[in-house]
Order: C-alpha cells, then structure tokens, then sequence
C-alpha cells in the first residue's frame, strides 16, 4: 500500500512540474524544442541499457524527470536571455543539449541510490550562476530538493532539533513578507540552502564533489559565453568599467568568482591531472572574470586568500615556488587597474556606501530594531522618516537612486542582516558563526591543509561581505552554502552534537515543506505567466512594478467585477500581482476602484499614492485630489522617487 501512495505522489508531483512547462511563454518554440529534446535523449538511452536490466523503473523515472528539469531551467533561461550569443538562442540549446549529455554521463557511472541522492541537485546547477536572468529561481530549485528528500533513505537523521526550530522563523519571515515576491525569493533560497546543507552534509565526499564539480563546470561554461560575447563587442576594452554585464552586476561577478576560485583551489588532487587541468581552466576564467569586474574588494580578498594559502604550506620550496609565481599575476592585476576606468584607489563610492550603511542603519533602530524591516529592506527604506539622516548622507543616497536607477542596496552583508531580520537575527548569525569558527580553533591541529582551506575561505569572504553588493543572490548563496558543505564534512564531532529529532516532527517538516514548495511555485507560476501574457501591454519597472507600454492600451474586461479584484487573489498572489492588474487597467473603468483597493489592502502606500497623482494628472477639474495625492507623497516619498522626472 505504502509503494503504491508513493508512486500516485510521483505521478501526480511530475504532472504538476509539467503544468510549469506549459503556460503563457515568449519562448513556445524552445519550450517544445526541451521537452522534445529531453525525451529523445532519454528514450535513447533507456532502450540503450533496458535489456542490461541494470536499472530500475524508479531510476529510469527519476532520470527522466531530472533531465526535464535540467531543460526546465534552460527554458526560463532563455525567456530572458539578455546574451545572444548565437540567432534562435543556440548557444542555450547547446549548453542544454550537453548538459543533459552530463546527467546521462554520471547516472551511468554513479550507483543507483547515489544518482536518486543528488542526481537532481545537478539538475538545477544552472540556476546558480545564471541566476540574474530568471525570475523565480527557487521554483525549480525547490523541486530538486523536493526530489532528494523523496529518494534519500534514513531520512528521518537529516533533521535535527536546529532545522526545526529554524523553520518556525522561516513561517515568521514569510508571513511577514507574503506581499512582496522579491523577498519571498530571498526567504526560500535561503531556506532552501538550509535544507541541502542539512541532507549534503551526510553524503559521502566523492557525492559533495560530484556537486562541486558539476557547479564548477556550469561556472566555466557561463564564463566562457561571456568571455566570447565581451570580445566580440567591437568596443570592448578590458579596462571599461561597466556598471552591470549583460544585466549581471560585476560586483556579484567578482564575489561569484571569488567563491569559485576558492572551491577550485580546495578541488585540486595530485592523483588526476586531467581533472587538475579543468579546475586550472576554471581558475583561468574566474581571474579574468574577477579583473573584468574590477571589483576591489573581491580582488583585495583574493590576495589575502593566496597570502594565507601560501603562508600555511609546510613546504619551504612550495612556498618559495607560490610566493614567486605571485608576483607576476600580482604585476598584471596592477597594471590592468591602472588602466582602468575604475582604478583600485578610487574612494569614490565608499563614501556613498557609508551614506547607504548610515540610512539602514538608523531606519531599522528607528522603525523596527528588533525583528528588522523584512528580507528587501532596500525597497522600504527610503520611504520612512529620514530626520535622522545628515544633508550630505541624504545627497549621496540620492544620487545614487537617480544614477543606478534602483533602491540603494545595503553593500553589507551585515548591515543586510541588521535591516532584514533586525538585531535578534544578527546576533543569531554572529552567534552561529562564533560557533564554527570555535570548533575550527579547538581541533585545529587535527585538520590537513586542503580542509583548513575550507575556513579560510569562509573566514575571507566575510571580510569580503562588508563591501559586496547584495549577498542574497542565488549563486552567492549556494557557492557559500557548498563551503559549508565541506566544513560540516571535516567537523568530526558534530555528528554527535546534532541529535535526530523523533519521526512525527521531522514528518511534520516534510509535509510543511512540499506545501510550501507547491504553494509557492503555484503563485509564482501564476504571477510569471501572467506578465508573459500580457509583455507586449506592460513592461517591468524597477519603482512602479509594471508599467504600460502605451496609453492607447485598454484591457478587455470580460465578466469581471469593477468594482474590486478577488480578496483572495490579492492575499494570495501578492503586491506585484496587483500592480500588474494596475498597469493593465490604465484608462479603463476599472482603475479608479483599483486605486481605492490599492490604499485598504497594499502595504507599500507610496506606490498607491504615486499611481493616484499619475492618475489625477489624466483628469481634469481634479486640483483637489492633485493636492491630496502630492501630499500623501511629500509624505512617504522623501527622496522624491515618485515626483521626478528622471523617473
């Protein structure tokens, strides 16, 4: 009875990951281009090895299932592919094709239970270093999780008392950003990395390396598309600064590369030179990608990484031969700052960091010290009282809203932490962290030098956080989240620490977890497709959501309500749904009773209030309500976001 329960949950959880796959798209050609491709591929393969009668129907399954994940996320790759390497997204379907080829590679020669164990998880390595160009990364990366639990035995002492008592605060953050889905995101990524931390933490070394390689390998192929798309520019200068790459940020591309280049060097064995030369290649392209970023704090905590990695060896000719080659990789980094548009010396932007680090500071003890603003502090901040804040900190945040044309981003992990989750959450962190590195202190003899690696990395990169540019992304997250994959593996006394917690709890957890994952992947299914339906009527705005793409536009509406949208569909969708209904419902009955309903129930009331003056402005013999909507903005907006015509 209990085999058939599970394969009625198989077939029912793999019909719901296709109805992602089929929705409201501008890539229907490539969506019918993966699924085709990824059952070719595996019906090739398992008519290949049916008669070996080597594999099971579950593992058959399973890789079926894996490798339509991987095509999953290549297509949403490819519905905002900014790149455009080669005409009818080629280069993505390349990248597909072989990655696939790669699933079908290590589930041929992985054993069955290890490929049900992480086969999955390699599925959605794509998603952590090309994370800037989706959406709703923690969509597919929740069914990969979803996956591993499913088919990982001794499930049950993968929880412990830890992870439990941490979801509770997960439920509090998500309650309390449930309107806003950009925070939500950062929530479920981060929970989402507790989770794989939890169960990779028990795999056995070759299995953590497994993921380590495959997300190296990602890296390189990711860092090679972009390398040949800056040298075919025909403006390309090593030394342009650029503010942003292809709508990535190079400072996430220094701090990625950074992380890489750690994970690259703790990968090297002397046994496989073959392997060797792949880490030296990934080596060679995090550098390149790293000077290209010029970002200075990611380069700066790569020489402190190669100061203590060659401080630590035993070996006095090792250390000779490092410290000699250094120099010269240390003359070419020079010699390209130098030249570059932005110079290593240039104290420019500290200043507006400490402006920036100064307005989350005082908003979070000013307005909610404790429990902090919520995980995207950046988009609250700036619409609260500001007395606080001196003239010449007021002027640099300014500028830097009118100039990056975005909300100013704490560039601190721990002024993030404090804005996000207040001071409570960060002295958990600090707490936590005290923890590991007092473990690592007290044995730290017993350890070899490439494990030692492990802290010095983490130790490096959070001296790295105290200038990056937003540590919650996908890819940083899961890079740090790999590292401490690797410390929990050289903690030999944290097994006994970490007690079990009995098997209702832990199925408590398991059940609270997939209906938060379906729930969630069921309202941002919704939201995303709902923005293809209607992206050649609105496009994406940084301040407003959404906006109309002409004022020409009006929304057919068919049997619907004028006077409100469903209370459920707001409670349930969100903040970004509703200003997506917003912007459709431009010169049309509905948007008057849409204002109303925008100030009961949104929480951002400038929005609300910015969307009324655009409104008054359409009307005429309105100067009351012109009035009365500038004040509720003179009062909310104090940085003049929604009054200037930059905007």
């Amino acid at each position: 009875m209990q085999r058939v329960l599970f394969l009625l949950f198989d077939f029912l959880f793999f019909i719901g990951f296709l109805s992602l796959f089929f929705g409201e798209t501008n890539q229907k050609f490539f969506r019918n281009d993966a699924i085709g491709l990824g059952v070719f591929l595996f019906l090739i393969y398992f008519f290949w090895n049916l008669r070996k009668r080597k594999y099971s129907f579950l593992s058959f399954f399973h890789l079926l299932f894996v490798i339509l994940l991987s095509n999953f996320v290549f297509f949403k790759l490819a519905e905002y592919d900014p790149i455009q390497l080669l005409p009818e997204k080629l280069a993505i379907k390349l990248t597909m094709f072989f990655w696939a080829c790669v699933l079908l590679y290590y589930h041929t020669k992985s054993s069955e239970k290890e490929f049900l164990t992480f086969g999955s998880i390699l599925a959605v390595l794509p998603c952590f270093v090309t994370s800037n160009f989706m959406s709703y990364p923690v969509v597919p990366i929740g069914f990969a999780l979803a996956l591993v639990i499913r088919n990982q035995e001794s499930i049950y002492e993968n929880f412990t008392w830890l992870l439990l008592l941490s979801t509770f605060a997960f439920v509090y953050w998500i309650i309390k950003d449930w309107y806003d889905d950009f925070a939500l995101i950062r929530i479920l990524l981060l929970f989402e990395v507790m989770v794989f931390v939890s169960f990779a933490r028990t795999w056995k070394d070759s299995m953590k390396q497994t993921i380590v390689d495959g997300l190296l390998l990602v890296f390189l192929i990711n860092a090679v598309i972009l390398a040949i798309k800056m040298f075919l520019e025909p403006n390309f200068r090593i030394s342009n600064y650029r503010e942003d790459l292809f709508l990535i940020p190079v400072s996430l591309i220094g701090s990625n590369s950074f992380l890489v280049l750690g994970l690259a060097v703790h990968s090297i064995r002397s046994e496989n030179r073959f392997k060797n030369l792949f880490y030296f290649a990934v080596l060679i392209f995090a550098s390149l990608l790293l000077m290209i970023s010029v970002s200075r704090i990611s380069i700066l905590s790569v020489g402190l990484l190669a100061f203590i990695i060659i401080w630590n060896q035993r070996s006095r000719s090792v250390r000779k031969f490092l410290s000699i080659f250094a120099v010269p990789v240390i003359v070419v980094y020079l010699i390209i700052l130098l030249y570059s548009e932005k110079t290593l010396f240039d104290l420019g932007t500290i200043g507006i960091r400490f402006s920036i680090w100064k307005l989350h500071l005082f908003s979070t003890i000013a307005n909610a010290p404790l429990f902090g603003l919520g995980f995207n502090p950046e988009k609250i901040i700036p619409f609260l009282d500001i007395r606080y804040l001196s003239l010449a900190d007021f002027r640099f945040v300014q500028d830097y809203i009118i100039h990056f044309h975005t909300f100013p981003l704490a560039h601190n992990l721990y002024f993030q932490i404090l804005s996000s989750v207040g001071i409570v959450g960060l002295l958990l962190f600090f707490y936590f962290l005290l923890i590991y590195l007092f473990r690592f202190a007290k044995s730290h003899s017993e350890y070899s030098a490439k494990d030692k690696l492990l802290f010095f990395i983490l130790i490096v990169w959070l001296v790295h956080e105290f200038m990056d540019f937003s540590s919650l992304e996908v890819a940083n997250v899961f890079f740090w989240g790999m590292v401490l994959v690797g410390i929990n593996k050289t903690n030999k006394n944290e097994s006994n620490q970490s007690k079990p917690i009995k098997q209702i709890f832990s199925k408590t957890f398991l059940v609270f977890s997939l209906l938060m994952l379906i729930s969630f992947s069921l309202r941002f299914g919704f939201v995303e497709q709902s923005i293809f339906k209607y992206h050649k009527d609105v496009q994406l705005s940084t301040f407003y959501e959404f906006q109309p793409k002409n004022t020409g536009f009006v929304k057919k509406i068919e049997n619907q309500n004028l006077s409100l949208l469903k209370n459920w569909k707001i409670q349930f969708l969100g903040a970004r749904y509703f200003f997506l209904e917003l912007a459709l419902a431009k010169n049309t009955e509905l948007e008057p009773s849409l204002l109303v309903q925008c100030f009961q129930t949104m929480p951002r009331q400038e929005l609300c209030a910015a969307n009324l003056m655009t409104y008054v402005l359409k009307q005429k013999n309105m100067d009351n309500a012109l009035i009365l909507s500038r004040y509720l903005l003179s009062a909310k907006d104090p940085f003049g976001i929604y009054t200037r015509d930059f905007l």
